[in-house]
């Protein structure tokens, strides 16, 4: 094989995925508004039954996940600011039903819910906290957010 056939080939490898590599890394964590819902068992069945709160928010993960770790730590900081905010974290691989159901394909991957179990946004990867902030203080409208 000619060997300009052959750098170009590499280029053409590298190209791609540095492409692959940006676009995974511009949409991971963006929150995106939701559609759908939980209804109150499914709410009650993993831990979300807080009278109280104005939102919940529900955390799909794994325990070998790191990033899951991280979304954790924000969740709670979150939390310290808006008290109202339930929140909990759940094995995807003990709840496959329920990740089945809202078409979740990877972890973490994140529920921002109303009070009725409405899903005002959802996430997949480690979103800002800000952006969850700006989502329970627009509830849920997105249009604003990056």
């Amino acid at each position: 094989m000619d060997v300009v056939l052959r750098l170009a080939i590499v280029a053409a490898v590298i190209v791609v995925a540095v492409a692959f590599g940006w676009w995974w890394n511009r949409r991971d964590g963006t929150v995106k508004a939701g559609s759908g819902g939980f209804d109150r068992p499914q709410l009650t069945e993993v831990g979300l039954t807080r009278a109280d709160a104005d939102a919940y928010a529900l955390l799909l993960g794994s325990p070998t996940c790191a990033p899951c770790r991280t979304v954790r730590q924000i969740l709670g900081e979150v939390e310290a600011d808006r008290p109202e905010l339930q929140w909990v974290y759940v094995d995807a691989g003990d709840h496959l039903d329920l990740a089945r159901a809202h078409h979740v394909m990877r972890v973490p991957t994140l529920f921002v819910l109303d009070r009725e179990g409405r899903i005002l946004a959802r996430t997949s990867g480690v979103p800002g906290k800000r952006d969850l902030l700006r989502v329970l203080d627009r509830e849920g409208d997105l249009a604003a957010l990056p």
